[in-house]
Parts: structure tokens; sequence; C-alpha cells
């Protein structure tokens, strides 16, 4: 099930009322703590046309995929990292804080967390080589204007 179904997750009842927990909700909290970790680039919404799109920030919670049971919870977060860090060392970090965090905030036992590498962006390479093209035009209007 897609985070868009906005099914409710956890409910529980106190003296004062029921409290409940939405889907949206625990993939607000995954997709948070997902962009914290180092080397995430990003939270992905699939594959389109063979290239991977990195969801902006607001559209963070597309890509998660949220399962419930009661008083149990399992994702699916789709992510794209960073060339220059390990993969499965990234995508590690995600799941242990993703599940430490929807566990603390919410009292839901995460069963489990799949990642799902879906690319790789080479950042340095990318920032070296727009450095270069922008260095290249300045030298290059340096030689019209004399």
């Amino acid at each position: 099930m897609k985070v868009s179904d906005k099914q409710v997750t956890k409910e529980d009842t106190t003296e004062l009322g029921s409290i409940t927990v939405s889907k949206e909700v625990i993939a607000i909290i995954a997709a948070l703590e997902t962009i914290k970790v180092k080397g995430v680039v990003g939270i992905s919404s699939g594959r389109k046309a063979g290239s991977v799109e990195v969801l902006p920030k607001r559209d963070l919670v597309k890509g998660i995929e949220v399962w419930m049971k009661p008083g149990e919870a399992a994702l699916t977060i789709p992510i794209v990292t960073d060339y220059e860090i390990g993969i499965f060392k990234v995508a590690q970090e995600v799941q242990k804080k993703a599940k430490q965090s929807i566990e603390t905030m919410t009292g839901l036992k995460v069963l489990k967390i799949n990642i799902d590498v879906q690319g790789v962006k080479f950042r340095d390479v990318e920032k070296k080589t727009e450095e270069k093209k922008i260095k290249g035009k300045i030298k290059k209007n340096e030689g019209k204007a004399k």
C-alpha cells in the first residue's frame, strides 16, 4: 500500500479519548530520518525512462511504502546514494535511524525496513565538472576582453 491510502496505523484509547497515527505520519518520520543520513542524496520516486528521480523535500513521503498490522509497521524506502560513501553502510544507517525514531515517536514495533537503492549520484564529480565549465567560460571571456 502506498502512503496516500491514509489508513490508520495505530489506534489507542485513553481515558480522555482515542489517539490515532496514520501511515503518512510513519512515512514522514522515516523520510526525515532518511535525508539526515550522510551519504543519502535523496528519496526516489522510482525509475522513469531509465533514470531515477530524486523527490523534492515537499514530496519525500510519496516514494515511501508503509504496511501495517495492529501495533506493527513495515516500510520500503527507495533512496539514491552518494557514490563516495558505501551503499550498504548508508542503507543500514537509514534502517537504524528510521526504526529508532518511528518506534520512539509512535510506540509501534517496526518489523522491517527495506531499503531499495535505486541510484547512485556522483556529487563531487558533478561539482568538479561544473566548476571546470565555469572556469573555462571565465577564461574564454577574459581572452575576449583583451
